[in-house]
């Protein structure tokens, strides 16, 4: 088969395949353009735009539209179209057609203006404006691929790079700094670290980093440095405008950060003459609990507790000129109240049955047995209302009868009894 005869029969296949129009086939949509920011185009699959498309110094076969807006000092800007790739099919163009457009009505071809010369090229080539630009002024630039040349019947499809650069479009980078009166803290000291950003009309984000790890991202431009997990480098990313953003990192501040923490556990509650274990906990350092003296060791985290009446314990950790200090509570009395009786007949008043501080014990377990020792509710946890028992057999849901049953409550609390007794429930 002769090469001419391949060629043809590429040209008839190749058009049994359909191509997506590009997203920017039309001005309304033009794909914006920033300062050295290259984008990948092709007229592959775009269409003339009768109405919106500019035919000054070409017919407008398959068209594609870019924008882009000036900065507040204007002047030229050059667009390059670089790394064309054409579709080799002898039926179609193989040439780009270009040119800078200002549309006093975005748009509207009556509005049109040219502002470069026609540029053409079937390798990279570049088009300039002729004047200087407008400040703060939208232009468009429309990309055509050519459909003349002997033999052509169809328009070029090219994919190319388009670039823009030049002192109305480019921007003085933004510049960013961080500062902070105090760099050596204790964890959870407020410090405060401002940034001062300028070039910078319209701050998009003040990304944080700690250690080159990104702490958080949003629109404040101060970080409180006594969140910091640890000794080591604070910077900040700062980026401006939303559309061509532009960036810049501001040197780091050393923070060394002290870990310092103190957690005195929950509060607890026993009975007359009993104990309690606390479960303290918190950073290395020196550990102290005031007062001391009903404490086995008041200087670990974890000392049993033996007071005759209820007591506040105050627990301070020491690491070098930092401390932390929190509290917990040792109740002493009745560790729990049970209720012999409820009636829950659906009045909203003493509808389950209450065991008071049953929410002070997480591993709490409860066995109701009825007369002929059927166990008819269990649980390993009472905290919450939704919780308590409602009077009905647990396993269906059904009401239970008016009669009294027998309970068993494990607090599962070390020493703590085992309570045993009846309630009753009253229909």
């Amino acid at each position: 088969m002769k090469l001419n005869d391949l060629l043809l029969l590429s040209a008839c296949c190749f058009n049994l395949f359909s191509f997506a129009q590009p997203a920017n086939n039309n001005c309304a949509n033009a794909e914006r353009l920033c300062s050295n920011v290259v984008l990948g185009g092709t007229t592959t699959g775009a269409t003339a735009n009768a109405g919106t498309d500019y035919d000054f110094c070409y017919t407008s076969s398959s068209t594609v539209w870019y924008m882009f807006t000036t900065n507040s000092a204007g002047g030229n800007v050059t667009i390059d179209f670089t790394n064309l790739v054409f579709n080799p099919d002898v039926t179609m163009g193989q040439q780009l057609e270009s040119m800078l457009i200002l549309a006093t009505t975005p748009c509207s071809v009556p509005s049109y203006f040219p502002y470069s010369a026609c540029g053409t090229g079937a390798t990279d080539y570049s088009i300039t404006s002729t004047v200087a630009l407008a400040a703060n002024t939208t232009y468009y630039v429309q990309v055509n691929g050519t459909n003349l040349g002997v033999g052509v019947t169809q328009s070029a499809q090219c994919d190319f790079d388009i670039t823009i650069s030049g002192p109305a479009i480019d921007k003085t980078p933004p510049l960013a700094s961080i500062s902070a009166t105090n760099t050596v803290l204790c964890f959870g000291d407020s410090e405060i670290v401002d940034a001062t950003v300028t070039n910078c009309a319209d701050t998009s984000s003040f990304a944080w980093y700690f250690n080159n790890v990104l702490l958080s991202s949003g629109t404040s431009n101060t970080y409180d440095a006594g969140t910091l997990p640890g000794t080591g480098y604070l910077k900040l990313i700062v980026s401006c405008d939303l559309i061509c953003t532009v960036k810049d990192t501001t040197d780091s501040i050393y923070f060394e950060v002290t870990p310092i923490d103190a957690d005195a556990g929950a509060d607890k509650f026993i009975g007359a003459g009993g104990q309690a274990n606390i479960d303290g906990s918190g950073s290395a350092g020196t550990v102290s609990w005031t007062p001391g003296t009903t404490l086995t060791n008041a200087a670990i985290f974890t000392p049993i507790a033996t007071p005759s009446e209820t007591t506040t314990y105050f627990l301070t950790v020491t690491n070098g000129s930092c401390t932390a200090t929190d509290s917990m509570n040792v109740f002493v009395g009745e560790i729990i109240t049970i209720y012999s009786s409820f009636t829950p007949n659906g009045d909203d008043i003493n509808d389950k049955w209450i065991i008071r501080n049953s929410d002070q014990f997480d591993n709490i377990e409860i066995w109701i047995y009825d007369r002929s020792g059927q166990q008819v509710f269990h649980t390993t946890n009472y905290s919450t209302q939704d919780k308590w028992w409602d009077g009905t057999l647990k396993e269906t849901g059904n009401p239970l009868p008016a009669s009294t049953y027998f309970y068993v409550i494990d607090l599962k609390e070390g020493d703590d009894p085992i309570y045993k007794g009846s309630v009753t429930i009253i229909r």
